[in-house]
């Protein structure tokens, strides 16, 4: 271990045991190092950003929320996976817990930016403007994100998984190197900044209805 990597890889496990249980046995082993959160919660993260590469596909003048039963379908397997496990129905692995979380974050991402559309004030920053859908309609058929973006969404889930499976028990440094970065900004933005920014949107849009 280098003088560099030495402050990161301790700062990557301090933000890892902020989010996450870290058990040894539930966490993947990736170049002679533990990634900084479970297997679970690697694949949720790093499927989180396989879900936003997706919005490359969105249909933005569609109004309708990204296909609700492919959003279900891929969402279900870690919810199952989870609660048979946390009522001791059954053990799961970190195979089965790191290609749930995959599947469950490239679901979930679109509907977070979906949801995120129907707080109005975020039209107000530019950047989120350009992502969201023009007009929200929660009961509309024309989907703003199709069954076939879903079924890609799920395809590269299914791809990140093989490879990510592949690295688990390497020595190649490289390969923790290549997947805790990720991991680590996906964890700092959904569960620090982005509640913070719906929290600061949702206070912004009450004030000016009161207005």
């Amino acid at each position: 271990m280098s003088a560099v990597d030495d402050p990161l890889f301790s700062l990557f496990n301090f933000i890892g045991r902020l989010v996450c249980h870290q058990l040894p046995e539930r966490t993947l082993w990736v170049g002679g190092r533990y990634l900084p959160v479970c297997a679970r919660d690697t694949g949720a993260y790093i499927g989180l950003l396989v879900g936003y590469s997706l919005l490359t596909m969105r249909r933005k003048h569609a109004p309708g929320p990204p296909n609700l039963l492919m959003t279900l379908l891929m969402l279900a397997p870690m919810i199952v996976d989870a609660g048979t496990q946390w009522i001791g129905f059954r053990t799961s692995t970190n195979e089965v817990r790191l290609f749930t979380g995959l599947v469950f974050g490239a679901a979930l991402a679109p509907l977070l930016v979906y949801t995120l559309s129907l707080i109005p004030a975020s039209r107000q920053i530019r950047i989120l403007k350009k992502l969201l859908p023009e007009t929200t309609e929660l009961d509309s058929k024309d989907p703003w994100l199709s069954n076939r973006s879903m079924i890609i969404g799920f395809i590269a889930a299914v791809a990140v998984y093989f490879v990510i499976n592949s690295l688990a028990g390497s020595s190649n440094i490289i390969s923790y190197w290549s997947l805790t970065p990720l991991i680590v900004a996906s964890a700092v933005w959904h569960i620090f900044l982005l509640p913070i920014i719906i929290v600061i949107l949702y206070a912004f849009s009450l004030k000016r209805t009161a207005n």
